[in-house]
């Protein structure tokens, strides 16, 4: 995939800080889900470079215009969103909670020339889904995984027909698996979902409006 050289430099150095954050996030993860959240501040606990690629081809598949995503952390999964947002004209809505993580990722897609193409909002989805302009194209959950299904029902009735929800960390790791099942368990009972679980990176959720 042929990325703008400023773009690729900030994907390139994002993810070798995650290579050097894995064992340390191995071993706390071992530990329990518990360890993780409290030292969750430190790490970027990505969606890895296939999800990335994959966000950004459903982006410009759907030719998507409003793009939300649910725990931005330091930006990496939106540098792929907002790269192809800005090819299809939209916009993508960030939410992330940690003041610090905002800062680093208004910093990232400001050295990826994409600042523009995003909306940051640095509070809980949940205050804002309801009232957020739709209709959906895309929305990626990737935050902590007992609130996962908190706001996919938030979401998924302003999601448009042929619209999707992505869901990370479907697969992995398993101190969570039994949050995961109970969320994908959800989504495949949703009114007018079609949903599968796709083994790319440590497992993604992807479930599509299909009617009306």
């Amino acid at each position: 995939m042929s990325m703008e050289p400023r773009v690729a430099a900030v994907l390139e150095r994002l993810e070798q800080r995650s290579k050097q954050e894995q064992s340390e996030l191995s071993e706390l993860n071992t530990k329990g889900a518990r360890f993780v959240r409290e030292a969750a501040g430190r790490f970027m606990l990505d969606v890895g470079a296939d999800v990335g690629r994959l966000l950004n081809s459903l982006v410009r598949a759907l030719g998507a215009r409003r793009v939300v995503e649910i725990g931005g952390s330091v930006g990496y999964s939106t540098v792929w969103l907002a790269e192809a947002a800005q090819a299809t004209g939209g916009r993508v809505v960030s939410f992330e909670i940690d003041a610090h993580k905002v800062e680093e990722m208004r910093q990232n897609l400001s050295d990826a020339r994409l600042l523009e193409h995003v909306q940051i909002i640095g509070e809980d989805a949940s205050l804002h889904l309801a009232s957020l302009e739709g209709p959906f194209d895309l929305v990626l959950i990737d935050h902590w995984k007992d609130i996962y299904i908190r706001d996919f029902d938030l979401a998924w009735p302003k999601v448009r027909r042929g619209g999707i929800v992505v869901a990370d960390n479907i697969l992995a790791p398993a101190a969570t698996a039994a949050q995961l099942q109970a969320y994908v368990a959800h989504v495949r009972a949703a009114p007018g979902a079609r949903s599968s679980t796709l083994p790319l990176g440590q497992g993604i959720e992807l479930t599509q409006r299909i009617d009306g």
